[in-house]
């Protein structure tokens, strides 16, 4: 798909009227086949320091909504309880404790969770 999307002039994927014709379309192929298969979505993240210390996360959700959700109400708990600041943060910035709280939460529901 993604090198599909490649060979599409900038002008059409630009076009918000084209893009949601597009989306209208394929939102009940792509439905139909997570219904058939299953609609997992996992990531893996590799992060190295300065110091060069390195960490990989591996995290699988079988609904990615949910996960969105869940990551978005921890952060705001945390801006609630006074965990953080409001405004925009990279994870690295946010303070170790809210961080742990926020990722304990999306942990919740995951499939796959390996640090």
């Amino acid at each position: 798909l993604f090198g599909a999307m490649k060979l599409l002039p900038r002008s059409l994927l630009a076009d918000r009227g084209a893009m949601q014709n597009l989306a209208d379309f394929s939102m009940p192929i792509i439905r139909t086949v997570d219904a058939l298969v299953g609609g997992i979505n996992a990531m893996r993240v590799d992060a190295k320091a300065a110091d060069g210390e390195a960490v990989t996360l591996r995290v699988a959700h079988g609904d990615l909504e949910d996960c969105v959700g869940q990551a978005t109400a921890a952060f705001g708990m945390e801006l609630l309880r006074g965990g953080i600041a409001p405004g925009c943060w990279y994870p690295a910035e946010l303070p170790v404790a809210a961080r742990d709280r926020i990722l304990a939460v999306v942990e919740e529901g995951a499939i796959v969770w390996e640090v």
